[in-house]
């Protein structure tokens, strides 16, 4: 059973189980209050939610890309991990997929977009696929579990494959990061790894072979 987080029967409403938390935000109603109450919410209980794992429910409610962002920024900002955004579209979607005999729902892979550069000092966390259209700057960080794509330099810390997936890939413009890493597998910059210096050869990817971060000129 799960144990209910808020009272609030026309709000939001966190539940927690053992797995992790689950957000639910209402089906109707306007956007914008429920991220203003989420973050009051978050803010009164900083310790509490700090580092848990989050699965968001929209139910019957789909959300715009910027919506998604804001939604995943706040959420990051105070140390949750979202794992996934489900909403009844979506389940419906995999329910048919599972009875044709084709891809589960397991096998697609959440993917969050943020449309700002990572400044020094800040973190962004998420459970699968992160996509950042600007720069990542030296003493940020940025953690997948899926692939990291930085539309713009990636100059500070990566780790994608950050549950372990080792055939996660890190992608940028300019790739000239302090520190990448791939599962559980690292390099530095200072290791002088193909690329990392060559900041106008094009874009790059950085992958594991034999056991190596190696990073190659990326080709469409």
């Amino acid at each position: 059973m799960g144990q209910r987080v808020s009272n609030d029967s026309t709000g939001i409403v966190f539940k927690g189980y053992r797995s992790g938390l689950i957000l639910i935000i209402p089906e109707e109603g306007a956007f914008q209050i429920y991220l203003q109450e989420l973050e009051e919410h978050l803010n009164k209980a900083r310790s509490f939610f700090k580092g848990a794992k989050v699965t968001v429910q929209t139910g019957s409610r789909e959300l715009s890309e910027p919506e998604q962002t804001a939604l995943f920024g706040i959420l990051n900002e105070h140390g949750l991990v979202v794992q996934q955004l489900q909403n009844n579209s979506e389940n419906e979607v995999a329910k048919n997929l599972n009875q044709k005999g084709k891809k589960t729902a397991n096998e697609f892979i959440n993917t969050i977009t943020v449309k700002k550069t990572v400044r020094s000092g800040q973190k962004i966390q998420f459970e699968g696929n992160l996509l950042i259209i600007g720069d990542v700057n030296p003493g940020a960080e940025v953690i997948a579990s899926g692939d990291i794509v930085v539309l713009g330099k990636l100059r500070g810390i990566a780790h994608a494959g950050a549950d372990g997936n080792s055939s996660a890939q890190i992608f940028a413009l300019q790739l000239n990061p302090v520190q990448i890493r791939i599962a559980d597998i690292f390099t530095r910059d200072s290791e002088k790894n193909r690329g990392f210096k060559n900041s106008n050869s094009g874009p790059e990817v950085a992958r594991i072979k034999d056991k190596m971060i190696v990073v190659e000129r990326y080709n469409c």
